[in-house]
């Protein structure tokens, strides 16, 4: 059978609505730092040289999942891809790089590769860290809907259907684990959502420019105030990739939240 034959094909809606609130991201989902992206590109179906998937056996997959996977053991085990087969920055780099750098155990970007590639730490279940996606399908290009046309005509279409769902889905999962204490959102738009739906909520904690060789980084610090007098902060970057992020900026973003924390004992 051809994959390229399937993977032009429709997949069913009732595939593909079995994927909708099942699942929220990779790693331990009571960890104190989450990130949240808008949503997977799809790897294991439209990479070239890796794919092993078609969209519909790779949402045959997810229909299977839980809310927290293990990051591995999804790539490696169920779709069938080596973590050593990716090539170059992936937004999974940047995550490490935060994190190692959170941890006081960043040393060059070998160490990030290591973390990833040959450790295998990002997403694990054990972990101390959350990949949240906040929209569940896989696909192709950020802004098209084609793989789903016959189900909603417009990528809106999609959003609106699915977006106060999940959110009150992560919205119940911070309010009932105690120790998230700092979501880091790697999209504006997505950044902006959080931000409306916690608009009486919010307040703005801090913001700063960090000018890299290439380009100039814009972060912003939001102190959310949860339930019963409880503060998640939420930290919102440039893209983890396409040159819109350095590694540097995101080592000095950790190093400006940790002055914030000696200043202010609400962080911890």
């Amino acid at each position: 059978m051809n994959p390229e034959s399937i993977s032009k094909g429709r997949v069913t809606e009732s595939l593909v609505k079995s994927c909708l609130f099942n699942w929220l991201g990779y790693g331990k989902i009571n960890s104190s730092i989450w990130f949240i992206g808008t949503e997977e590109s799809g790897g294991e179906i439209w990479r070239n040289k890796i794919r092993t998937q078609t969209l519909d056996s790779s949402l045959k997959i997810r229909s299977k999942f839980k809310l927290s996977m293990d990051f591995c053991h999804v790539w490696e085990d169920l779709y069938g891809i080596k973590l050593r087969n990716f090539k170059g920055p992936t937004v999974w780099c940047y995550i490490a790089c935060f994190l190692l750098n959170f941890q006081n155990e960043y040393k060059n970007r070998e160490s990030i590769k290591k973390f990833v590639f040959e450790d295998k730490k990002l997403g694990r279940k054990n972990s101390d860290h959350f990949l949240c996606e906040f929209f569940p399908l896989p696909k192709g290009k950020k802004n098209s809907i084609k793989e789903y046309v016959h189900i909603w005509p417009t990528i809106e279409d999609y959003y609106s259907e699915v977006k106060n769902r999940r959110f009150w889905i992560i919205n119940e999962k911070i309010k009932n684990n105690k120790e998230i204490k700092l979501i880091v959102s790697y999209e504006k738009e997505l950044t902006k959502l959080i931000l409306d739906y916690y608009k009486n909520d919010v307040s703005n904690k801090e913001n700063w420019l960090y000018h890299g060789k290439k380009s100039c980084e814009k972060y912003d610090l939001y102190k959310i105030n949860f339930y019963q007098n409880r503060n998640i902060f939420l930290l919102s970057t440039p893209f983890f990739g396409y040159g819109r992020i350095s590694y540097n900026g995101l080592k000095d973003a950790i190093k400006k939240i940790r002055k914030l924390v000696k200043k202010n004992r609400e962080f911890n």
